[in-house]
């Protein structure tokens, strides 16, 4: 069976969520959530309407209660209730009404609500910039009943589990959002309208090969030959596909995955050190040392130590 790329680049950059809060809005709101690295950030609406605006222009979305909505590439956007609304910084709403301790971002002393929101965020590990993997649309919204796409069906999932809250709601719901992303990037695969990334190259059957060969052997003394050799393909005919796919040369996107390899095994083995830098494709631990500081701003050794001092008691 050909190594599963997308399965490995997703457990290997450690793709979480989380909640931020529950919001809940009156008289009139209009919050701006800022741009945030590459967090994929969701909206579940539980009771009420509102608006999702971008600043790109394009019109504002209507959201409906049971509606999730995905906004991708940790863009900045707007939540109101509607247009003409004065704009406040989510700083400012969350220093003005925010209780830490139940968790709940409020604007308005109502008894009801206007509108009730549940605000998290779905994440890669943002040390690493693995090319390609991001949501295309500028969002994607899941409408309440529509359960004739698997992400519609995930999405009542999420909405029940935030309803009735039930023990272990928080971290059952934070799987489910994490599924819905997966299903969202394994879909994008047989899109029309793929840029540059990994998932241009899955549906490449050639490229997909020699992804295939990289992930199931990063340790391999692989060469753009041997690569073009497992893709089925000349040298340089492939060397030019694989860059038009993933915007970057094959050896280049070999070193960048034996990082993360190693990131990974550093974080989650007991290892030694030379034993890492092998299954890392380096046979020397200086020149695997060199090559992780570069990447990462430190060293091997220095990254596992700090893990270990959070991790301790």
């Amino acid at each position: 069976m050909d190594m599963d790329v997308l399965s490995d680049v997703c457990q290997s950059l450690r793709l979480h969520s989380d909640l931020y809060f529950t919001a809940e809005l009156s008289n009139g709101f209009c919050v701006r959530v800022p741009a945030e690295g590459d967090r994929i950030r969701f909206h579940l609406v539980l009771h009420g309407r509102c608006k999702l605006k971008q600043d790109d222009g394009t019109p504002p979305i209507d959201l409906s209660e049971g509606d999730l909505v995905l906004v991708p590439n940790g863009k900045a956007h707007i939540l109101c209730d509607r247009d003409g609304q004065a704009v406040m910084e989510l700083q400012d709403a969350m220093a003005q009404g925010f209780d830490h301790k139940a968790g709940i971002l409020r604007n308005s002393t109502a008894d009801a609500p206007d509108a009730r929101l549940l605000c998290g965020f779905c994440a890669f590990d943002e040390a690493i910039r693995h090319p390609g993997l991001s949501l295309l649309a500028d969002h994607i919204v899941f409408r309440a009943g529509n359960g004739t796409h698997v992400g519609a069906g995930l999405a009542t999932m999420i909405a029940e589990l935030a309803e009735n809250q039930r023990a272990g709601w928080r971290a059952s719901l934070a799987r489910l959002v994490e599924v819905l992303v997966l299903e969202l990037l394994s879909a994008q695969v047989i899109s029309d309208d793929l840029p540059s990334g990994v998932l241009a190259g899955l549906k490449d059957v050639r490229i997909a090969r020699s992804l295939s060969a990289i992930h199931s052997s990063p340790e391999e003394n692989w060469t753009a030959d041997m690569l073009a050799s497992a893709a089925g393909m000349s040298r340089t005919r492939f060397v030019l596909r694989f860059k038009e796919c993933l915007g970057i040369a094959p050896i280049q996107y070999l070193q960048d995955w034996r990082m993360a390899r190693a990131r990974t095994l550093l974080r989650e083995s007991n290892l030694s050190m030379d034993e890492i830098a092998l299954r890392s494709g380096y046979q020397s631990m200086p020149a695997f040392s060199r090559r992780f500081k570069q990447r990462f701003g430190e060293g091997p050794g220095t990254f596992r130590r700090g893990l270990r001092k959070r991790l301790a008691p």
